[in-house]
């Protein structure tokens, strides 16, 4: 089972005119059952934004899961009445009137829940509700199912800068889903991308925070850097396979290919 996990679209702020069309090539070309899409389809939640991102995602390959971010939601400075009562109006008109979906099929079980919200610039919560969500949903599948939980915001500091900032009580969603025997953790909203298994009391889940798929705000030591990330679930275990776009000969070429095995002894394949 093969998923395409890409965030931070950003649309009105693209980093070359042809890579939308790019990363629909690359993610076809790599054969995923599904796409997983982590929040900030836009950059000031503009209907032209909308309009662009609603375009890109008809041509994805289906199953597809969409939840908003935070640069989603309406602007404070536009409608600030709008951002505190009703701040994702367009999204719902534009991509989806659920801003929490899910896929559920054969071998595959996605649970998107929505840590963005109209009161905070960027920041991002978890509730008690999206926790027992959790339980409900995951506690239903299959054994066997390739179990996913995307989020926007990430649950967890992988990185030195204060600058990142996480969901608040996302160390409780973190744990319902190891809990729920998940899978990994689909997250985005950093701009900077980061696979790692974590260690948690009773078990390890992986986390997949990609970076942005398309936009010109990579951050840190991914500046100027566009990306996605590929999760596959196999009798082995979980691997990943990072792609970096090379905008000279508009290809998203594979860098980093690791699987992940129960026992903790991870493999590098490239």
């Amino acid at each position: 089972m093969r998923v395409a996990h890409i965030s931070d679209l950003h649309f009105g702020r693209l980093s070359s005119a042809h890579i939308q069309e790019d990363l629909i090539t690359s993610i076809r070309t790599a054969g995923c059952d599904a796409v997983i899409i982590t929040g900030d389809l836009t950059q000031r939640a503009r209907r032209s934004e909308f309009r662009a991102a609603q375009a890109f995602l008809s041509a994805l390959p289906k199953p597809l899961l969409v939840i908003p971010g935070n640069h989603d939601a309406h602007a404070w400075w536009h409608h600030p009445e709008l951002r505190v009562f009703n701040p994702f109006l367009r999204y719902k008109k534009w991509i989806s009137e659920d801003l929490e979906k899910n896929i559920s099929r054969e071998g595959l079980a996605v649970l998107g829940l929505n840590t963005a919200h109209g009161l905070t610039v960027k920041g991002g919560r978890c509730t008690t509700q999206q926790i027992e969500r959790v339980y409900d949903y995951f506690l239903r599948q299959p054994p066997d199912a390739f179990k996913v939980l995307a989020v926007h915001h990430p649950l967890l500091v992988f990185h030195p800068s204060k600058e990142l900032d996480v969901a608040r009580k996302g160390a409780e969603l973190l744990q319902a889903a190891v809990e729920c025997g998940v899978d990994v953790v689909c997250a985005g909203h950093w701009h900077l991308p980061h696979i790692e298994f974590c260690n948690t009391t009773p078990g390890r889940i992986l986390v997949s925070v990609a970076g942005t798929a398309t936009s010109d705000r990579g951050r840190f030591s991914h500046d100027g850097v566009n990306s996605w990330i590929l999760l596959e679930k196999t009798s082995q275990g979980i691997e990943t396979q990072y792609y970096i776009y090379a905008q000279e000969t508009r290809t998203f070429n594979l860098t980093e290919h690791t699987r992940y095995l129960p026992d903790g002894q991870d493999e590098t394949i490239v």
